[in-house]
């Protein structure tokens, strides 16, 4: 075949219309004619349409957008049959460079792909996509798949705002963060717990005052001392001034020490401090709160739970187990660690039950 070169635009917005099951490689067709079959075969889910353009060798390499490599003929059909069987996508394709000569060839072409999310809105991925095709029976077909990711965003109800996969990352993270309270022993390695640790001291402070100290415990023999003081605490708060049978109290300590197993099971803990002798320390409670909060987020980011703990680790004790000194308060007392089993998101109120606008108590004022 003669060397060629053509740019074109390929279905901007809209699908190419195609009867589905009827497009099939042959001989004749043109490097051209191959891509847009198939193009037109991944627009309408068609497996086989699209492995009439693909080599027959086994051997093959695809990189997807994720940075996988497949490099089987059998994984590229897989890796399209379990696309196929996903549903409201599109995928526009526009912009592509074809070029053929000497028995090889290849085309470029930027791949829109959307899905719709189930709030109406879209998730989006842009992408390269360099085919590699040789000359096989008579017929152009693909031997390699390269995708380059060109940017992922997604728009919620309004198209044109669109939200970049790093700010959807932190909104997520936000979301799945979780109170876990049972964990495995895998160790945090010190450069994630720095990590979590530096998150938290850029929470926003009262004039910069930054009151925090974050007394860090990774001795297990002061943990396992904790959880026998700790349970002696709540067995005293707990039973004072109560007639319970033995029975009853025996019932008590035992829930009470399988829960405390539980909440002291992971690697890392962290008190989170306030110094009370702070340049303005009526604010110290707010300060505090809201480095726990970045705390929490940042180990959501890298794979961590974590707890606002604080009943089971009273002020006053805590700081004569750990020889805090009294001008500190305690926030709370966080583990950090790899969660046994993730908690299910628990009910949460409808955001238009939560906002009101200019005035309260008005529902005049709701949007």
């Amino acid at each position: 075949m003669k060397k060629s070169l053509f740019l074109c635009a390929l279905t901007v917005g809209v699908l190419i219309p195609y009867a589905f099951g009827q497009g099939r490689n042959k001989p004749g067709l043109s490097l051209k004619e191959t891509f847009e079959l198939y193009v037109r075969s991944i627009q309408n889910s068609d497996l086989e349409g699209l492995f009439s353009t693909v080599t027959k060798n086994e051997k093959f390499f695809f990189l997807t957008s994720g940075g996988r490599l497949i490099d089987t003929r059998t994984g590229y059909y897989q890796f399209h049959a379990d696309w196929f069987k996903e549903r409201d996508w599109e995928m526009p394709v526009d912009t592509v460079e074809a070029h053929e000569e000497g028995g090889m060839g290849y085309t470029t072409a930027v791949f829109h792909y959307k899905s719709k999310k189930r709030d109406g809105g879209l998730d989006v991925l842009d992408s390269w996509f360099t085919l590699i095709f040789h000359e096989e029976e008579s017929m152009w077909k693909v031997i390699a798949d390269i995708c380059t990711p060109i940017r992922r965003y997604t728009t919620d109800v309004n198209p044109e705002i669109k939200y970049a996969a790093e700010q959807n990352f932190l909104f997520e993270a936000m979301k799945n963060r979780r109170t876990v309270r049972k964990f495995r022993p895998d160790p945090v390695p010190q450069e994630h717990l720095l990590k979590i640790l530096d998150a938290a001291r850029y929470a926003a402070t009262a004039g910069n005052q930054q009151p925090w100290k974050f007394l860090v415990i990774q001795d297990r023999r002061k943990l396992d001392a904790l959880k026998e003081a700790a349970l002696s605490w709540a067995l005293e708060e707990g039973l004072k001034e109560k007639e319970l049978t033995e029975n009853k109290k025996d019932e008590i300590r035992q829930k009470l020490r399988a829960t405390l197993e539980n909440v002291l099971s992971a690697p890392v803990y962290v008190a989170v401090l306030v110094d009370s002798q702070s340049k303005y320390p009526e604010y110290n409670i707010y300060d505090g709160t809201l480095a726990m909060g970045n705390l929490m987020i940042a180990a959501r980011a890298l794979g961590y739970g974590t707890g606002f703990f604080t009943a089971f680790f009273p002020e006053a004790r805590m700081k004569e187990f750990f020889h805090i000194p009294e001008r500190y308060g305690l926030i709370c007392f966080t583990p950090i660690g790899v969660p046994d089993g993730w908690p299910p998101m628990p009910p949460k109120k409808e955001l238009k039950d939560l906002v009101m606008y200019e005035a309260l108590g008005q529902k005049s004022n709701q949007r």
